[in-house]
């Protein structure tokens, strides 16, 4: 095994800064500071997340979603998967036929509306008119 040691290189300078005498606390206006302890809203949130999961636990759904995920992962292994080269071919046929569709639709909107519609039945309405 080959280690080498990195501490060879000089640390970066970091920038200081100084909080003036004046300044409010941070930590009363929903700041962090060094050492304070966790706002309470968290506490709260974990102790609710905790009566959750034990709710959860003893009525059977945890056993339930693990169950799900086991079967889950036991069904995607029948499955059978393509092979690259396949899903190449696959994902061209899937372009091309896109490419055509939208060239078709395309061209049928061009045609009814565009000369059938405006053309031909707005002219025959307007010289009927």
């Amino acid at each position: 095994m080959n280690e080498t040691n990195n501490n060879a290189a000089p640390a970066a300078p970091t920038a200081t800064t100084e909080v003036p005498a004046s300044a409010p606390d941070t930590a009363a206006e929903g700041g962090s500071s060094v050492g304070s302890p966790l706002p309470v809203s968290w506490i709260i949130w974990g102790a609710v997340l905790l009566v959750i999961l034990f709710v959860a636990k003893k009525r059977g759904w945890l056993d339930r979603i693990r169950i799900f995920f086991l079967q889950t992962r036991e069904e995607l292994s029948k499955c059978s998967w393509p092979t690259r080269d396949e899903l190449k071919g696959s994902t061209w046929m899937v372009l091309v036929a896109v490419f055509l569709l939208g060239a078709f639709t395309f061209l049928a909107d061009l045609m009814l509306g565009d000369y059938f519609i405006q053309r031909f039945l707005l002219g025959m309405l307007g010289k009927s008119a």
